[in-house]
């Protein structure tokens, strides 16, 4: 339902064109853009859907498409809502239409934003991931912290540690962010407490495949492969086939550097994981590959053409795997489906906007990564078994679903 607070009608017919000095979004349905023109004045622009004059996905889009920096030319009104334009210092404007880019902000530097248009100045604190207030002075600068810059200085409120200080502030400022999203991301079904970085999550990954699927894949009957999609340089593959002997083909369209200091580490990890040491146990120990067995590689995309050039891979892959593989995780799951061959994915980004038509069984978009893992446990297995979920033990996205059609066919 419109509000009624709407009583304008949209006319575009005013064309502005300048520099995004700040952009800020407010919700899903409306954002804010402050404009520097040519005469150096400030105009502000509007982008809303509660008033029915866009579409959530039309503003989302619109935001989207320009960043701080670039110089934009815009074609807008005057707004719906009266009180957006009355008694301000400045023009307030409302659009509908997409921002044109006349000329992208490409400098290597970050930009630095403008406060926005009707604020009183920088606010001195700043809210933290519990709902505190700290004031920014008490704070470290993460451009500081991060890249030993800050393009803020000498204005930037937060604190950049000298060199006696530095690795002690850049320590503490790290702990206490992995502190931070260890407890914001917690979730009371994950049985974990405690769990391996998020570096060493192929070989976790690795070892649950083992557990999960490892009689399948090495029967005596029958020897089979797993297709490793959108697999990096191949960590996962490189586990499988060094440490359990297990062919892993690894289908990623980029070829990835592997660095010698990679191959070291991953040699070292898979020893130690064969042997259940700890990843960072420091007993001496003889580093050779349990197995001689090198990964295949193709540099090539995951899809129906996949699946008609390499006829041969793909009859000889018992699972199909995806560690965070972005845009590949559905088409992984699809493909195994279709062709009624187990699967193990573990789903990270969604990328909603690129995915709309997505829809949960009852009716809601696919917006957060719970809801993505959701979709995909939704897929119809054509009465297959269902689909499988569970936990891994190492931080960030973890939860894994996997589709074992064998344990009800066979």
């Amino acid at each position: 339902m419109v509000n009624n607070r709407f009583t304008r009608q949209l006319t575009l017919d005013t064309t502005i064109e300048g520099q995004i000095r700040h952009r800020r979004k407010l919700s899903k349905d409306l954002f804010f853009i402050d404009v520097l023109l040519d005469n150096g004045n400030k105009d502000q622009i509007l982008f809303r859907s509660d008033d029915g004059s866009l579409t959530r996905e039309g503003v989302q889009d619109i935001y989207r498409s320009v960043k701080q920096g670039d110089v934009v030319r815009a074609v807008v009104g005057l707004p719906t809502d009266p009180s957006e334009y009355d008694s301000k210092s400045f023009n307030v404007w409302q659009s509908t239409a997409p921002l044109i880019v006349i000329q992208p902000y490409t400098d290597t530097k970050t930009f630095v934003a403008d406060p926005p248009l009707g604020s009183s100045g920088p606010k001195q604190t700043i809210r933290r991931w519990d709902g505190s207030q700290k004031a920014k002075s008490e704070m470290y600068c993460k451009y500081w912290i991060n890249q030993r810059e800050c393009v803020r200085l000498p204005n930037c409120p937060f604190l950049h540690p000298t060199e006696e200080e530095y690795m002690a502030a850049r320590e503490a400022w790290i702990e206490e962010r992995m502190a931070a999203r260890k407890i914001t991301t917690h979730n009371p079904h994950d049985p974990h407490t405690s769990k391996k970085s998020h570096a060493q999550r192929a070989m976790v990954f690795a070892q649950w495949i083992h557990e999960t699927f490892g009689d399948y894949l090495l029967s005596d009957q029958v020897r089979r492969g797993v297709l490793d999609i959108a697999g990096g340089k191949g960590d996962v593959s490189m586990f499988l086939s060094h440490g359990y002997n297990i062919p892993a083909t690894v289908v990623e369209p980029e070829t990835r550097k592997q660095p010698r200091h990679w191959y070291t580490r991953l040699r070292r990890l898979t020893c130690r994981m064969v042997r259940g040491e700890a990843p960072d146990c420091t007993v001496p120990m003889e580093e050779k590959w349990p197995y001689d067995l090198e990964p295949t590689y193709l540099a090539t995309l995951m899809n129906d053409a996949f699946l008609e050039n390499y006829p041969e891979v793909v009859e000889q892959a018992g699972l199909l795997i995806g560690l965070h593989s972005d845009q590949a995780t559905e088409p992984i799951v699809d493909a195994a489906l279709k062709m009624g061959k187990p699967f193990a994915v573990i789903p990270c980004c969604v990328f909603h906007h690129e995915n709309r038509h997505r829809r949960l069984s009852n009716g809601n978009e696919v917006v957060t990564t719970e809801d993505f893992i959701q979709y995909l446990s939704e897929k119809d297995t054509h009465g297959q078994g269902v689909i499988e979920k569970a936990y891994l033990g190492f931080e960030g996205k973890n939860v894994v679903l996997f589709w074992r059609p064998y344990v009800t066919s066979q």
